[in-house]
C-alpha cells in the first residue's frame, strides 16, 4: 500500500502505557538503540540490516515520519512503526481511500523479552492508530517463523488474514512463509465496548500527567 503522511503533531506527548512511556522517535535516538538493535537475535527478523552505526543512523532518519519509541525508566527499549497508508481502491475513489489504514510493527530490546512489554507496546500502537489517527483498518505482518511477533499480534486482537507459502526471502537465504494480520476499527470498538479487548486508554495508554486519553497505528 502507498504511504501517506503520518502526522503525530495533534497528539499529546508523551503517552504512558502500563509501564512504557511512548513518544515520537528523534534523530538522536538512533545512537541510544544501536547497542541492542544491532544484536543478532534482534536483526534475525528486522527488515533492514545495518552493520555500522552510520548505516543505522541513515536508516533510522529515513523512518522518523512513522517512528515511535517506548521508554522504560528513561531508557529506550522499544522501537515501533505506525505508518498511515492509502487503502487500495478503484481509481475514481483514490481520494476517499487516502490515509484510511495503517501498518504497525515493533522491535524490542532483548533485555525485556518475555515480560509482556511487546504486547503492551503493540497494544498502544494499535490504539494510537484507531483512536489517535482515526484509521479504519490496521495491518501487521511477520515471518511465520517469528513466533513471538505472532503471539503479540494475536494477544492484541489482530485477526490472521493470510499465510503466504515461501513468499519472503530471509537473509539466511531461506524462503519463509509470511503471515498477515489485521483489524477493523469497527471490530476494535466492539471489543472495547464489550470488554474483550485491551484498551489503550487507562492501562494501555495514558497521558503522562495521569489523565486518560480518549479517542494509531
Amino acid at each position: 500500500m502507498a504511504r501517506t503522511l503520518t502526522d503525530f503533531t495533534h497528539l499529546d506527548w508523551p503517552l504512558r502505557a502500563d509501564r512504557l512511556v511512548l513518544r515520537p522517535g528523534l534523530p538522536e535516538d538512533a545512537a541510544a538503540v544501536w547497542p541492542w538493535f544491532r544484536r543478532p537475535e534482534v536483526q534475525e527478523w528486522t527488515t533492514t540490516l545495518s552493520t555500522t552505526p552510520e548505516d543505522h543512523q541513515q536508516w533510522w532518519d529515513s523512518t522518523l515520519d512513522s517512528c515511535l519509541v517506548g521508554l522504560l525508566d528513561g531508557e529506550i527499549l522499544a522501537s515501533g512503526k505506525l505508518e498511515r497508508q492509502d487503502a487500495w481502491s478503484q481509481a475514481d475513489m483514490k481520494d476517499q481511500a487516502a490515509g484510511q489504514q495503517a501498518e504497525i510493527g515493533w522491535v524490542l530490546a532483548p533485555s525485556i523479552h518475555g515480560r509482556g512489554f511487546g504486547t503492551e507496546f503493540a497494544a498502544a500502537l494499535l490504539g494510537l492508530a484507531f483512536d489517535g489517527l482515526g484509521v479504519r483498518r490496521v495491518e501487521a505482518s511477520c515471518f511465520a517463523d517469528n513466533l513471538p511477533s505472532r503471539r503479540v499480534m494475536e494477544k492484541i486482537g489482530l485477526r490472521l488474514e493470510g499465510t503466504f507459502r515461501e513468499e519472503s526471502l530471509h537473509r539466511s537465504g531461506r524462503w519463509l512463509d509470511g503471515m498477515s494480520y489485521a483489524l477493523l476499527a469497527s471490530e476494535y470498538r466492539a471489543r472495547q465496548s464489550g470488554g474483550a479487548a485491551e484498551r489503550w486508554s487507562s492501562r494501555a495508554v495514558e497521558q503522562q500527567s495521569g489523565g486518560a486519553r480518549s479517542g494509531d497505528t
